[in-house]
C-alpha cells in the first residue's frame, strides 16, 4: 500500500514539473525579447528615431549572458538585431565589467567597429563601478567614452593561469598517468611543472595577444600605438585619472553620455532610449541559479580569477 501511494506520490509531482517545464517552452516560444522604451518618447517600431541600450555587466564571456555575465552571444545578437534598423541611429553602451575571455571581448570589440565604421551606429560608452581589461577592450570601439570620477578602468593587460597541484599530489603519494598525441597536449597541467619550452610558448601567445590588445585600443582610440602603449602593462586608473590620460573622453553618467550620442546623430533634444526586454523566464531562472547555484558548473577558482580586472586566456587545463 505504501509503494503504491509512493508511486503515484512521484508521478504526481513528475506530472507537475513537466506540465510546468511545457508552459515555460510556450509563453517563451511566444513571448520573444524586445526593444522597449525606457527613457523618451514612445514609438519604438515607428518612424520614431532612437537609440539603444546595451549592457556589458559582469565577467565577458562567450556564450549565452548569465545573470551576472556578459556573453558574447547574446550581446553580438542585441548589436545586430539594430543594425539595420534606420530608426536606431546611435548606441549607448553601459560597462560595468572586470573583464573576461579573450575571444569573447574580440568579438564584441569587432562588431562595435563594424557597426561603426560601416554602418554609421554613433556609440557612445558610460562606464560604471568598473570597466577594466576586457571591458576597457570593448570600450576603446566607441565614438566617446564617458567614466564616473570612481570608475576602475585600464588594466591593459593580458593574464594565464595554470594551477599546479603535483607538490601537494606527490606529498600523498597520489600517481596521474597522462596518456597524450602530440607533444604539447598537456601543457599547462594540473599534475606537473611546465619546460622551459612550454612556458616560451605561452608567454609567446601572450605577446601576441597583448600586441593585438594595444593596436584594437589604438585603432578604437584614434592613437598611436606608443601612447597605448605607455599607459597599458596592466595599470588600473580611476576615472579621473583615466580622463588626465586620453583613456576616456569625459567625466559623467548615462544623462551625460546619452546627451553625447545625442548630438554625434545630430538629434534635436534627447534621443529616445530602447532597451532589449528580457524574456520573464529567463530573468527567473537567472535568478534561481544566482540564488541557488544550480545549473552552474563553474569551478571557484575560475570564478574568483574571472572577477580580477584582467583579460584572461583561458588554458585547456582550466577550460569548463
Amino acid at each position: 500500500m505504501d509503494r503504491n501511494r509512493l508511486a503515484l506520490a512521484v508521478t504526481f509531482v513528475i506530472t507537475v514539473l513537466a506540465v510546468f517545464v511545457g508552459l515555460i517552452n510556450l509563453l517563451s516560444s511566444i513571448s520573444p525579447s524586445k526593444l522597449s522604451r525606457i527613457e523618451g518618447s514612445s514609438g519604438f517600431g515607428t518612424e520614431r528615431i532612437g537609440a539603444a541600450l546595451i549592457k556589458i555587466e559582469g565577467e565577458i564571456h562567450s556564450g549565452q549572458s548569465g545573470y551576472d555575465s556578459a556573453g558574447a552571444q547574446t550581446i553580438l545578437e542585441q548589436l545586430r538585431s539594430v543594425e539595420n534598423d534606420p530608426n536606431i541611429v546611435g548606441i549607448l553602451l553601459e560597462v560595468n565589467s572586470p573583464g573576461g575571455s579573450v575571444g569573447a571581448s574580440q568579438e564584441i570589440y569587432r562588431e562595435l567597429m563594424y557597426l561603426r565604421k560601416e554602418k554609421n551606429k554613433k556609440i557612445v560608452v558610460s562606464m560604471k563601478d568598473i570597466a577594466a581589461s576586457g571591458g576597457y577592450y570593448i570600450a576603446a570601439a566607441a565614438d566617446k567614452i564617458f567614466a564616473l570620477g570612481g570608475t576602475l578602468t585600464g588594466s591593459i593587460g593580458v593574464i594565464a593561469v595554470a594551477p599546479n597541484i603535483k607538490g601537494l599530489l606527490d606529498r600523498y603519494g597520489v600517481k596521474v598517468k597522462t596518456y597524450k598525441e602530440g607533444k604539447y597536449k598537456d601543457s599547462l597541467s594540473l599534475f606537473r611543472d611546465s619546460t622551459a619550452e612550454e612556458d616560451a610558448i605561452i608567454q609567446k601567445m601572450l605577446a601576441d595577444t597583448y600586441e593585438e590588445f594595444i593596436e584594437d585600443v589604438s585603432k578604437g582610440r584614434n592613437q598611436t600605438v606608443k601612447f597605448v602603449s605607455s599607459l597599458a602593462e596592466g595599470r588600473v586608473y580611476s576615472g579621473q585619472d583615466a580622463f588626465r590620460n586620453k583613456l576616456v573622453d569625459d567625466i559623467g553618467g548615462r544623462r551625460e553620455a546619452l546627451s553625447e550620442l545625442s548630438k554625434l546623430c545630430n538629434y534635436d533634444g534627447t534621443l529616445p532610449l530602447y532597451e532589449e526586454e528580457p524574456n520573464p523566464w529567463d530573468r527567473f531562472f537567472h535568478l534561481l541559479q544566482a540564488k541557488a547555484g544550480v545549473f552552474s558548473g563553474e569551478k571557484i577558482l575560475l570564478q574568483e580569477l574571472k572577477r580580477s580586472p584582467v583579460l584572461v586566456l583561458y588554458p585547456q587545463a582550466m577550460a569548463w
